[in-house]
């Protein structure tokens, strides 16, 4: 870490105590403070790196103490604790709110997971319903309700819904796009052997993709938005994914040679980096995949545990369908992050070139594969190629070699899984890792 960082933090840590030992009450509060220096000290160090990945001959800026300060007396999330999405300056799409435990959801808005008789409970209860949607391919019903100020807790809803504890019901979530910032002048990638040259379908949950791009020229790329009508999403992290599987360029191989992409668009803008997407979005996402008979679908992407999401995510794997899924850039102390620590989904970490574990990747027992992830080459959404970072990146690896597999298998998941893991590269500890997982997957030298 750098120098400077370690300064601020122990004198920040240091005040503290010494502020904590004149007034007993304030210990606890002085300990959550504590407890956020480390994601702080990550705002920081993340700062200090996009500035060194500007482009020469652009200088480097040198961060002051007094701008440290600065960061740090800013909130830890740079998102708002109410923000609202705006479809234009008169009309609002939905309002988000930051939850106690720091993670996002739409206001006062829950889904369920509905059979006839709970519907019908549902409908006698003081909430006002949205929607009620069936989703044949995922073989479940859902209905997403507001309810009154007040109800903020699961089980205060189960009671006054009158539901037992068995009901599928969680709030509408939002989850992150695993995005950094990306640098323009770039050297190609090394040169790769796409995973399979053979026309494999493919699927991916994520922004918009900007399918001008030249990486595009001749790509077989299917879209459908999943945003409210009249919002639209942004085209940087979906550009960057799209290219890894399928761009084409003097500086950038694909990792599948014939891909059918197809791309659902769940992200809108929240501020000028950070892109959310809703839990409801995601679930019509994964029905719209599973029904045009995906094998397999990357989600880079992360956010809370949520009943109704594992159910969903559940129900695609129930028809045949392999999720991988990112595992985060909250660091190697974060809690676990979802779909990816979800048992039946495939989660990837990320390395670079010398085979070291991306400083900001999560960590954990859920950890399956990891892959290429830092410094990697791809499109960007402004029409150039430029090199991006993160567990995003990573997961685009796994997905091609997923698919490719299962191909050479005829859509066997346990032989494609069982081949994925021989050919996985043990770079940690002996056997699986929380760092790692099974090993690294690696572009082949010739196609599977």
């Amino acid at each position: 870490m750098n120098i400077k960082n370690t300064r601020v933090k122990h004198i920040i840590a240091t005040s503290l105590c010494i502020f904590s030992a004149t007034s007993s009450a304030n210990i606890v509060r002085v300990d959550q403070v504590l407890g956020q220096l480390n994601p702080i000290e990550q705002r920081i160090e993340q700062t200090i790196e996009r500035a060194q990945r500007l482009p020469l001959p652009v200088p480097v800026p040198q961060v002051s103490i007094d701008e440290l300060k600065a960061q740090i007396s800013e909130p830890i999330s740079s998102l708002p604790n109410v923000l609202n999405i705006n479809i234009n300056s008169q009309n609002t799409a939905f309002v988000e709110v930051e939850l106690e435990n720091g993670f996002r959801a739409i206001e006062r808005q829950w889904l369920l997971m509905a059979n006839s008789q709970q519907l019908n409970t549902l409908k006698q209860q003081n909430v006002t319903i949205v929607s009620v949607k069936n989703y044949n391919a995922l073989n479940m019903s859902l209905v997403r309700f507001n309810v009154p100020q007040g109800v903020n807790s699961k089980s205060e809803l189960l009671k006054a819904l009158n539901l037992d504890e068995s009901a599928i019901l969680d709030r509408n979530h939002i989850y992150q796009a695993q995005t950094g910032e990306p640098t323009e002048k770039v050297t190609p990638n090394n040169s790769i052997a796409p995973y399979c040259t053979q026309s494999v379908k493919i699927g991916m949950i994520d922004s918009a993709i900007n399918t001008k791009h030249s990486a595009f020229e001749g790509a077989n790329i299917t879209t459908q938005s999943f945003l409210p009508q009249g919002l639209s999403s942004p085209n940087l992290h979906g550009t960057a994914i799209a290219g890894l599987i399928t761009g084409k360029g003097a500086k950038l191989n694909p990792l599948l040679g014939s891909a059918m992409l197809y791309s659902a668009e769940v992200f809108y803008r929240q501020s000028e980096y950070a892109q959310g997407a809703t839990l409801f979005a995601i679930v019509e996402a994964l029905n719209w995949l599973v029904s045009n008979k995906i094998p397999v679908i990357n989600m880079s992407l992360t956010g809370p545990n949520n009943a109704v999401l594992e159910a969903s995510i559940t129900a695609a794997i129930k028809q045949n369908v392999l999720i991988v899924a990112a595992v985060g850039n909250q660091g190697p102390a974060s809690q676990p992050l979802y779909p990816g620590a979800y048992k039946s989904v495939i989660a990837v970490s990320a390395i670079d070139s010398q085979n070291q574990i991306y400083r900001w990747s999560n960590k954990g027992d859920y950890i399956d594969f990891a892959a290429l992830g830092v410094n990697v080459v791809t499109s960007q959404g402004n029409g150039k190629f430029g090199r991006e970072s993160g567990t995003s990146m990573a997961a685009p690896h796994v997905s091609a070699a997923l698919s490719c597999l299962l191909l050479k298998h005829g859509n066997n998941k346990t032989k494609a899984l069982n081949e994925l893991t021989s050919l996985a590269v043990d770079l940690g500890e002996q056997g699986k890792d929380n760092t790692f997982g099974y090993g690294a997957i690696y572009p082949p030298k010739s196609a599977l």
